[in-house]
């Protein structure tokens, strides 16, 4: 069975074990401590702003005994309409839900509050609640985990191990989506701290792109970022995705490819050719000569040591390719992702899309990778493909109304970049100097939550395989006699 099936049986349940047969299993209680869960739910019922102190720590999940979680939640859903916690309102509440007499009747809930004087230790107590819970849930997890690998299909305990230790993670780290202002303020303060260092060092914000105009309009590629490259076939995306992804990875942050369209063998042999000195008809024509294979094993003796990973699983989904990156993330291998591209990504079946709702299924996805790349805290550049409406109009300019399929895309992005040559659609193209455009390549910066709306020009080889900056003074020094020999074609 395809790996990716198997990952959608068992994230739906199919495999999953209840904490009851894991416990008939070993033959163990598993972590609980039902008399402070009481405790807690007797100090809500005593104070008025107690449940506001634990809000943001448990849930009615966390309760081990099943009586203990149907109060817990009709408690919480109290509070969501406004209504006071008291005893006699809750109990009236569980009367109502019809659920009184099954979580232990009124001596019940009158014995909970008797039980407790105050709310004053009611924080340590929620947070025992919830310490005891991930307990539970890591008995849960591995266990499903070795459920899975008894399977003997590696793929699927990878992507399984990836879902669950992030999980975990969460669980370990006690994360919760309500902060104090006063910690988001430090948080705030380091990351200045933190740029005002790299800018001593002479060194940008974000991730640089190896465009020294990009840079200054972007500040780099920022953390947290879902960045669009949308262009028609032909127009340079995945040359531009080689590009920004092999130099993120000379600053030595990792890089995940996810090549949908294209073989992990061709892309390299592209990234190969973006070094420069190798002849590309010769590359692919098996004519190589002596300074070819010279130039040929420079780079590969370059790229090698280049932190830049490449998966190039035809028809992945969303959640493989959320699970990989996670679990590349949590080895440090992680700094950026780059997808090429957005509608050969497959939606999973379970979600109850089909074709017929393509725009549905496209939204869906670039809400998961826009969520993806908040939860990794890291850029991810998706390429798209832009629907024909740019053929038929007179100014080739690509705009936000071009973007293939679903509107959602272009709210979803922190950034949309359209690259596009003049020369595709016209080969003896000039501006209004005269000044041929033949190799000259502009970048449309239509959408930038964080700074300016602006167009950039670069260069491009004859062959598309490599790209450069169009002002020479911005040229790379490592890279000069290179870009010096490509300047003749221009």
């Amino acid at each position: 069975m395809d790996p990716k099936k198997k990952n959608q049986q068992w994230s739906n349940g199919q495999n999953k074990m209840t904490i009851e047969q894991i416990n008939a299993q070993y033959g163990k209680i598993p972590p609980q401590a039902i008399d402070v869960e009481e405790a807690v739910m007797g100090a809500c019922m005593l104070e008025r702003d107690a449940y506001s102190n634990i809000s943001g720590l448990v849930t009615a999940e966390m309760f081990y005994k099943d009586e203990n979680q149907k109060i817990f939640k009709v408690i919480e859903n109290m509070v969501a309409g406004g209504k006071t916690i008291d005893l006699l309102t809750v109990t009236q509440q569980l009367m109502q839900d019809g659920v009184l007499e099954a979580v232990g009747g009124p001596l019940y809930i009158t014995q909970l509050t008797s039980r407790v004087a105050s709310a004053a230790h009611i924080e340590h107590h929620a947070r025992i609640i919830y310490e005891k819970y991930a307990l539970r849930e890591m008995i849960r997890r591995f266990n499903e985990l070795i459920t899975i690998a008894y399977n003997d299909d590696f793929d699927e305990v990878d992507m399984a191990y990836a879902m669950n230790t992030q999980a975990i993670d969460d669980l370990l780290a006690g994360k919760t989506g309500m902060r104090h202002i006063r910690e988001v303020m430090k948080d705030n303060t380091r990351e200045v701290e933190e740029r005002q260092r790299k800018a001593d060092r002479g060194e940008m914000p974000g991730i640089p792109t190896g465009l020294a105009d990009m840079n200054r309009a972007t500040n780099g590629w920022q953390k947290s970022d879902l960045i669009i490259i949308g262009a028609r076939p032909g127009m340079g995306k995945t040359a531009f995705a080689l590009h920004f992804g092999k130099w993120a990875a000379k600053e030595k942050f990792p890089v995940c490819f996810f090549s949908l369209e294209m073989k992990d063998t061709r892309l390299s042999q592209r990234l190969i050719l973006s070094n420069g000195g190798v002849d590309s008809e010769h590359l692919k024509s098996g004519k190589m000569t002596g300074e070819d294979w010279a130039a040929y094993h420079q780079s590969i003796g370059q790229l090698e040591n280049l932190p830049i990973y490449i998966d190039d699983t035809a028809a992945s989904s969303v959640r493989y390719i959320s699970a990989v990156a996670r679990n590349k993330a949590r080895r440090g291998e992680c700094s950026m992702i780059v997808i090429d591209y957005l509608q050969l990504v497959e939606t999973p079946q379970e979600n109850g899309y089909s074709n017929k709702n393509r725009e549905r299924e496209v939204a869906e996805i670039s809400r998961a990778l826009k969520k993806l790349a908040k939860d990794l805290d890291i850029p991810i550049i998706l390429l798209v493909q832009l629907n024909r409406g740019v053929e038929s109009r007179a100014d080739k300019t690509p705009m936000l109304s071009d973007l293939r399929e679903s509107g959602a895309i272009e709210q979803d992005a922190d950034m949309v970049i359209f690259p596009w040559r003049p020369e595709y659609y016209d080969p003896e193209v000039v501006d209004e100097n005269g000044i041929s455009l033949v190799n000259e390549v502009f970048l449309v910066i239509a959408k930038n939550r964080e700074g300016g709306i602006k167009t950039i020009t670069c260069k491009k080889s004859t062959d598309f395989s490599q790209i450069f900056d169009s002002n020479p003074n911005n040229w790379i020094p490592e890279l000069g006699d290179r870009y010096e020999k490509e300047a003749d074609k221009f």
